[in-house]
């Protein structure tokens, strides 16, 4: 996203300069033009007096005597009445197109005097401007590039940390770090994740709430009622056919106790967030990664599989918790640090040992409140302490 936008404020930049530039350009030569015409008009004043002096003296008025006057890729034209005009031109005066060329023209007593300019010189002059004006876009164009790359990066900072978050609310992270922007747009999508994730961890406790609910509602009927049949099926006082259809109903309340068990390890079973499942080995390495970021340099970490490592359960959970614990372990552990995961059949097994106390102090507590709440909502068990010979053991259903 910065990269685009980075490209976007140059390109708008660029059409901006280019439209500037073109726009200068003409207002430049009309200036250019306009300044000529001022000079060439005050030659012609000049010359007009010099020949009118010229004339009072009694000098002739030859084009010995006007060559000099004609400089800077000019010619001069001395017209009086009735003698026939005189003309001279500079060697840098092009004859070519004279419809083209600058005038300046002046009238004193019985002379008009008229000097043209060539176009080639308002385009040299044009030419020189140019050049300055285009190294000074060049240096705008320089200086909007890294403008605009610092402008990116504040603009696509926000919305980048939002797809962030998003992408660990789609791995079943509740714990988004969302960011503080004064961007209308990156708040309102901040406010919807936050609350996006409230939503879904109340609906996943709720889950959770109710399989234990449905489990001990609907098991414990199930099982009174199976065993007052049973009973009423061993009475020998009562008829065969009473009998017979007893031991039916025994075995119609079996039949509805494994459906209710099947319904239940299938809503047990069913994945916390589909489609976003990863190995446990690959969960492992990212786990012991993210660790040996965080943590400091002089404690080493060391990520073990020991089994399972290709079972597939919703990395979201795991590493929410795991992130809690690491923070016990920042301000506690001083040693190397072991994390060891075991996949098996429906549980998740993950041990983290903290080696030694750091500074002499006592041992780890056994986890963090939020820790063993969380666990504890997850359906699983946490028992052990972080700093300790045995370590921290969490238990966890693979969903």
């Amino acid at each position: 996203m910065r990269e685009r936008l980075t490209v976007a404020f140059v390109v708008l930049t660029v059409t901006v300069l280019l439209v500037v530039g073109v726009v200068r350009a003409f207002t430049l030569r009309e200036l250019i033009e306009e300044r000529e015409s001022v000079t060439l008009d005050r030659q012609a004043r000049l010359v007009a007096v010099l020949v009118g002096n010229a004339e009072r003296d009694g000098d002739a008025v030859t084009p010995a005597f006007l060559q000099p006057m004609a400089v800077g890729g000019t010619s001069i034209t001395v017209e009086r009445t009735g003698l026939p005009p005189v003309s001279v031109a500079d060697p840098g005066y092009d004859p070519s197109d004279p419809g083209s060329d600058t005038v300046g023209r002046e009238s004193l007593d019985q002379a008009t005097v008229t000097v043209r300019q060539s176009e080639a010189v308002v385009r040299d002059v044009l030419g020189r401007n140019l050049g300055s004006l285009a190294a000074l876009l060049l240096m705008l164009l320089l200086f909007a590039g890294v403008v605009g790359f610092v402008l990116a990066g504040y603009l696509s900072r926000p919305f980048v940390a939002l797809a962030e978050s998003a992408e660990a609310l789609g791995r079943g992270r509740f714990d988004l770090e969302l960011p503080r922007s004064s961007i209308p747009e990156a708040a309102a999508i901040a406010t919807s994740l936050m609350a996006s994730s409230g939503r879904l961890e109340d609906s996943i406790k709720r889950d959770r709430a109710f399989f234990h609910h449905a489990s001990h509602v609907l098991r414990t009927p199930l099982t009174g009622m199976r065993l007052e049949i049973e009973d009423l099926s061993l009475r020998s006082d009562l008829p065969q056919d009473v009998r017979r259809t007893a031991s039916r109903c025994v075995g119609e309340v079996q039949r509805l106790d494994g459906v209710v068990d099947d319904l239940l390890e299938f809503a047990r079973g069913r994945s916390l967030v589909a489609g976003a499942e990863i190995s446990l080995a690959a969960l492992g390495s990212r786990i012991a990664q993210h660790w040996r970021d965080q943590l400091p340099e002089s404690i080493e970490v060391r990520a073990y599989v020991d089994g399972g490592g290709d079972a597939r359960l919703t990395p979201g959970p795991v590493e929410q918790l795991l992130d809690q614990v690491l923070a016990e372990v920042t301000s506690t552990a001083a040693g190397p640090v072991s994390l060891r995961f075991a996949g098996q059949p429906e549980h998740v097994r993950i041990r983290i040992e903290g080696g030694r106390p750091r500074n002499g102090g006592s041992q780890g507590h056994a986890g963090s409140e939020s820790a063993l709440a969380m666990v504890e909502a997850l359906g699983g068990r946490l028992s052990g302490e972080v700093v300790s010979a045995t370590g921290l053991e969490i238990l966890l259903p693979r969903r």
